[in-house]
């Protein structure tokens, strides 16, 4: 309550300022206007002019017609920005008090033709109100006698001015309409200024409950009318910029008016799409339902995975240092990219390339893929064919010296049936490696010095004859030398390994030897005894392989047997 009274006491004290300012404004053009009236009762020197219940003015002087007896009211408005009166302004009297103050409100009107200054606003657009305390004192004796008096004797006052009663009447009938419907009013509110009565005698009783709080209040309030009393010339200059804005406000007003126009037909399409968003809104709430098992789900994932977030956290920071360099190496990248898509940077001139400016880094190693495709594939009016022959066998691994000397210390036949040499250098065997550094050579210096230390000191013995194996090509004797016998030999002992090992069907083996070799081969249980092996076999040292500086050696023949058992794995392979 005590908020309530501290608000309505702001209000009363600047409306008190607002008066003030109002009545001291006063612009550099103050227009006069003088309006008739029937009755100018109540009406003094002095007393406010307000134009559509703001007040604007004052009046400056009263007359009386002598012609035709009506009053001449003299008006000033001072205040800015409300002196815009039209050709059809309407004016009228009003009480401002039970105590008798009077005061002249006016209409601007509507018409586009404005007011000229010193202009009179004719009788006929101006209404007075009745006096409410003059048909009070009707009423009161001897007054009524009086009045019936002057009823007896109206008739014959009035009988030559018939129009100009019916038009006092006329222009006096809107005060009458006016009190007439604040009765109507007040008469169908009645249940309401009933419960206003019972609430205020219950507010009355409060408020004599908390008078301490009351009292209170009234001094707070005598604060704050103090302290805007020690603004009220920032308050005035205020609400003299009020007319400014209100005038620089019209132009948005309009604008906001026609984006107001403008956004009909999107209302429009709205409107008609009501019914579809209904509809939209009715379907989305199983929906919504179903969503809230997938929320609760996600809700109890959450709270499992926010440890492990915490967790990765050391992970994350590690992983956030790691990519403050990658923009600079994703620029570097975009660089040599860009520098392997550009045409102008090709290596050479190549006629087969667009426009024979050359091919660029990805074209090159998309050529060689292509070409190398094509190196290994043929192709005819019947079909392709792929020049590639994959088979697995003990020579299938690549060697290097170390291994090799692993693997012949295990097969003394190793290298002669799996040697595949063309041409007299070997890298790292025959000639020097093209890929060792400086580091590796002195390495390899260091262990030949600790060699030939350790070979001074020990006793001289016999050593083995250091001699690399003769190793030849002789393809096309081999073919002249392998006979049918030799072949149906080496079937029959591939058929005698494979009945040993029991991994492959013998009879579909035989088929396939028959008819890939050309020869009859007996059945498996019917194969000769395979031959007796030597008491001893001599041992067969690891060879060495001379240095670079070495002659490089003649190559040997290649014994009958292997060079048919490659022969067999090359006409057996898929």
């Amino acid at each position: 309550m005590r908020a309530i009274l501290s608000t309505v006491l702001m209000l009363a004290v600047v409306a008190g300022a607002a008066y003030l300012v109002v009545g001291r404004d006063s612009g550099p053009e103050q227009p006069q206007y003088t309006v008739v009236l029937d009755n100018a009762f109540g009406v003094v020197k002095g007393a406010d002019l307000k134009v559509a219940g703001v007040r604007a003015g004052t009046i400056e002087s009263l007359e009386v017609d002598p012609k035709t007896h009506k009053a001449l009211v003299d008006f000033k408005i001072t205040r800015e920005g409300f002196g815009s009166l039209r050709k059809d302004v309407q004016c009228e009297s009003r009480p401002q008090s039970l105590i008798g103050e009077y005061y002249i409100d006016c209409k601007p009107g509507n018409s586009p033709e404005k007011l000229a200054t010193g202009a009179t606003i004719p009788v006929e657009q101006t209404t007075s109100t009745i006096p409410i305390d003059l048909v009070n004192n009707v009423l009161r004796r001897p007054y009524r006698e009086r009045l019936g008096i002057i009823l007896d004797e109206l008739g014959a006052g009035v009988a030559g001015r018939a129009e100009d009663i019916n038009d006092v009447v006329r222009r006096a009938s809107p005060a009458l309409r006016e009190t007439d419907r604040v009765l109507a009013k007040l008469a169908s509110q009645n249940q309401t200024l009933k419960q206003l009565i019972t609430d205020a005698d219950t507010t009355i009783g409060d408020l004599a409950d908390n008078k301490q709080d009351v009292g209170r209040w009234v001094v707070e309030t005598k604060e704050t009318a103090a302290a805007s009393a020690e603004r009220r010339d920032d308050i005035a200059a205020g609400l003299q910029r009020l007319p400014t804005f209100l005038r620089e406000l019209r132009p948005t007003m309009a604008q906001l008016g026609d984006t107001a126009e403008a956004q009909t037909p999107s209302l429009q399409n709205l409107n008609a799409s009501a019914d579809q968003l209904a509809t939209f809104l009715e379907n989305l709430k199983p929906l919504s339902e179903s969503t809230q098992v997938n929320l609760r789900s996600l809700a109890e994932a959450s709270r499992k995975g926010r440890p492990a977030v915490k967790a990765a956290q050391p992970v994350v920071a590690e992983l956030d240092k790691a990519t403050k360099q990658a923009p600079e190496l994703a620029n570097n990248s975009a660089i040599v990219f860009e520098h392997l898509n550009d045409r102008k940077n090709a290596v050479e001139k190549d006629p087969r390339s667009p426009g024979g400016q050359g091919y660029t880094g990805f074209e090159a190693v998309l050529q060689w893929v292509f070409d190398q495709s094509q190196a290994i594939n043929i192709y005819d009016k019947n079909g392709y064919m792929l020049k590639v022959n994959l088979f697995h066998s003990k020579c299938s691994n690549y060697q290097n010296p170390e291994s090799l000397k692993e693997e012949m210390a295990k097969d003394p036949s190793f290298y002669k049936d799996c040697a595949a040499i063309l041409g007299p250098n070997q890298p790292a065997i025959t000639t020097a490696d093209p890929t060792s550094t400086g580091r590796q050579f002195a390495a390899a210096e260091k262990k030949t010095t600790e060699k030939k230390t350790e070979e001074k000191s020990a006793p001289e013995a016999a050593k083995p004859e250091q001699r690399v194996p003769e190793v030849k090509v002789p393809l096309e004797d081999l073919k002249k030398k392998l006979d049918k016998d030799e072949l149906r030999k080496r079937a029959i002992e591939r058929l005698r390994e494979a009945i040993e090992k029991g991994t492959q069907d013998v009879d579909k083996l035989r088929k396939r030897l028959e008819d890939k070799l050309g020869i009859k081969l007996p059945d498996p249980d019917k194969l000769p005894e395979a031959p007796s092996q030597p008491p001893s076999a001599p041992s067969v040292p690891t060879p060495t392989f001379p240095t670079p500086s070495a002659p490089v050696p003649s190559a040997p023949s290649v014994p009958t047997t292997g060079a048919t058992g490659q022969l067999l794995d090359y006409l057996l392979a898929p």
